[in-house]
């Protein structure tokens, strides 16, 4: 095992809000940490044991961390931004798809053209490509000299493994993110290829 990345467990938007952009202050659900001790029961079962457990600063992935380190008995790093969920504007946090400002519909229509745009509050798709660029370069190597297990968000789990797949622009990356599906507390890459 080198690296391998865990969606947090289902956060409180995930229920009330399913189809909307969570908020980063949305703590994890019970049925969340029940998700997450699975996992972590299920990974311990393999025998897998990393070395580090390294987690996104929002709330439903340190808790989930916090879980998974406490399970299989390994220390967690301090959260660190790089492993955050892509940032949506300000204006569709908590919103779904029928609520979106028009501003934003604007926005996202155009974004593909220029991927170094935001709104108030957002990251561009460029920034997303680097920073799941900076996050993919530990792919297949320890970090800080230790196999990571990393609690993170599907979509920035999603941009990491499109980098992985040879995605190479922005654009590119943000798409295959969007698609990319892991349910709550599921692991990528797949739990099957664990040894």
């Amino acid at each position: 095992m080198t690296t391998l990345w865990i969606r947090h467990g289902t956060s409180l938007d995930g229920i009330t809000r399913p189809h909307a952009h969570a908020r980063p202050d949305k703590p994890l659900t019970a049925r969340g940490a029940a998700q997450i001790a699975a996992t972590a029961h299920a990974l311990r079962d393999r025998g897998v044991r990393p070395a580090i457990v390294l987690t996104s600063p929002h709330p439903r992935a340190t808790t989930s961390a916090h879980i998974v380190a406490a399970l299989l008995g390994v220390p967690l790093a301090a959260p660190n931004p790089l492993y955050a969920e892509w940032r949506p504007p300000n204006c569709v946090l908590g919103k779904g798809p029928d609520e979106y400002p028009l501003e934003y519909q604007t926005w996202r229509r155009d974004r593909f053209r220029d991927p170094d745009s935001a709104l108030a509050g957002g990251e561009s798709l460029t920034a997303l490509y680097e920073r799941a660029t900076a996050a993919s370069a530990i792919l297949g190597h320890p970090v800080e000299g230790h196999n990571a297990l990393i609690v993170s968000h599907r979509v920035l789990i999603g941009a990491v493994a499109a980098i992985a797949a040879g995605a190479s622009c922005p654009e590119d990356v943000f798409q295959a993110a969007r698609r990319f599906t892991l349910a709550p507390a599921g692991i990528w890459p797949d739990s099957g290829q664990l040894r």
